[in-house]
C-alpha cells in the first residue's frame, strides 16, 4: 500500500470533502490546493496522477489527530519523512 492509497482510503472512509482535506493539512501547517488533493487521490494509471510524498502523508496524518483530539501544548512535530 503506497502513500496515495492509504491517503484515498482514510477520504473515503471518513468521507471528507476537498475541502475538508485541504482544513487537515492547514492543521499541520501545509498549504496544498485543490488540484493536488485530486492529482494524489486519482489511480495511477490515470495521466495526472501525483505521488504524494512521505512528509506530505506525514502532514496530512498529523492534522487529522489534532483535528480528532487536538494540538497539545507547545511545540508541535515536524512531519516525519523517510
Amino acid at each position: 500500500m503506497n502513500n496515495n492509497d492509504i491517503l484515498r482510503s482514510i477520504r473515503y472512509t471518513f468521507d471528507y470533502s476537498d475541502l475538508k482535506m485541504i482544513a487537515l493539512f492547514a492543521l499541520a501547517d501545509q498549504q496544498v490546493t485543490r488540484e493536488q488533493i485530486g492529482d494524489w487521490l486519482k489511480k495511477e494509471d490515470d495521466p495526472t496522477y501525483r505521488k504524494c510524498s512521505d512528509t506530505q502523508l506525514a502532514g496530512f496524518l498529523n492534522g487529522l489527530i489534532y483535528d480528532r483530539r487536538g494540538k497539545k501544548e507547545g511545540p508541535q512535530p515536524e512531519p516525519e519523512s523517510a
